[in-house]
């Protein structure tokens, strides 16, 4: 299999070109336009409580079905990323990234006319795959970059300002203009992002056919580690999507929501940084335990009524303790496979995870009354941190037999 059949020319190759070999490693052009078109693509991920409040002033939907469009969207995100896996070093990132817009542009616009569910469903799926298809060319052309830790870091940071305005612009703009309009708004904006295309290298010129044979992995760490993830994402998805509507079922301000929401974006900038803190201070379980008991206690404070006061606690103690998890278990996924295949499936097991998360609370959920989704969600959550921190346990027994016998 030949990996010279794309280039990247400094000089300006032209908008689609794929004729030489690919050269160099991602530039600040570049960097800047995989941080936009990953943002755009992770955008209902990132901000699903917003989504889902847009989705019920469009339609009227039950709690229920917006739970179940929610998680089309997220799955078919998730699948797009599982397909664009095994192609994304044989076709030019620069088209995967156009078609991943062209289907955003696309799916908002058909979500802006549905009224219906399945109308609704459909127009999320193809919006979900162009969202997939972004992700995957974004996090390849990062992975590319000279410092793939600062250039993600950069990322993740822009991600959670990004969520945060639109967690707390959504319902101002949803009740000056409605719901159709907005969405028409965020099919502009990834139209505009196509003018960033040609600033996309257009391969990845460090992966190599040799480079995937000499890839090492733990495959009890790799299983461990990526069912954890799937557990954890479900508990996640779960909580999140119903965000919003168990403040309005508690009968707080929609703007009063809407901060809170971007308040716990903010937050989850904090649990970044505390991972990074402590990744040089002390080993992972201990700082994962701590997240999982802060996840906790947000499950707690959202299961009943809740005045605006409650629900700005349980964000910021929500996206605070998912943000410290992540980089943690992204690093227990880079340590399982030396060349990072793991933490590629990560991010589509995590997706489909976090799509899963609100189908299943659907599945509890009875009239408005979220505390089965709460109490549904800190079982998994718990489960998911006794399998990974049994995988720790296990790759560190197996480290020191391997030690003893060397």
């Amino acid at each position: 299999m030949r990996h010279d059949k794309f280039h990247l020319n400094p000089e300006g190759d032209g908008f689609l070109n794929a004729t030489a070999p690919c050269v160099g490693a991602l530039d600040t052009r570049g960097l800047v336009a995989a941080i936009v078109l990953g943002t755009i693509g992770a955008l209902t991920i990132m901000a699903v409580p917003g989504f889902v409040m847009l989705f019920h002033s469009q339609s009227q939907l039950a709690d229920r079905e917006l739970g179940f469009v929610a998680a089309w969207d997220i799955n078919a995100t998730a699948v797009a990323i599982g397909v664009a896996t095994f192609f994304i070093s044989r076709v030019s990132w620069r088209v995967l990234a156009l078609l991943g817009a062209v289907l955003i542009v696309a799916g908002s616009i058909a979500t802006a006319t549905s009224h219906g569910y399945a109308g609704i469903v459909a127009a999320r799926v193809c919006a979900g795959v162009g969202e997939g298809l972004a992700i995957a060319v974004a996090f390849a052309a990062l992975g590319s970059a000279a410092n793939p830790d600062r250039a993600f870091g950069i990322y993740l940071i822009v991600g959670l300002v990004v969520s945060a305005a639109a967690l707390a612009l959504f319902p101002v703009l949803e009740a000056a203009f409605g719901a159709p309009t907005t969405f028409v708004g965020i099919a502009g904006i990834a139209l505009l992002s196509t003018l960033l295309i040609p600033w996309l290298p257009v391969c990845n010129p460090k992966v190599t056919p040799a480079s995937l044979l000499a890839a090492t992995w733990s495959r009890p760490l790799a299983f461990s580690a990526l069912a954890g993830v799937l557990l954890y994402f479900i508990a996640q998805g779960a909580m999140w999507s119903y965000f919003e509507r168990i403040g309005n079922a508690s009968g707080v301000d929609p703007l009063r929501i809407g901060q809170a929401m971007a308040i716990s974006s903010f937050a989850g900038g904090a649990g970044s940084l505390a991972a990074v803190l402590l990744s040089t201070r002390c080993a992972r379980v201990w700082p994962l335990i701590v997240s999982s008991i802060i996840s906790l206690m947000s499950f707690y404070l959202l299961s009943g009524h809740v005045v605006a006061s409650t629900l700005i606690v349980a964000g910021i103690l929500f996206n605070f303790a998912w943000n410290l998890s992540q980089p943690l278990l992204s690093g227990l996924c880079a340590e399982a496979d030396s060349h990072g295949r793991v933490v590629v499936a990560m991010g589509c097991i995590q997706t489909i995870g976090f799509g899963a998360g609100p189908a299943l609370a659907a599945l509890v959920l009875h009239d408005r009354d979220f505390a089965p989704v709460a109490w549904l969600s800190a079982a998994v959550l718990v489960v998911s941190l006794v399998i990974v921190i049994g995988g720790i346990h296990s790759e560190n027994r197996r480290a020191v037999a391997t030690a003893r016998a060397a």
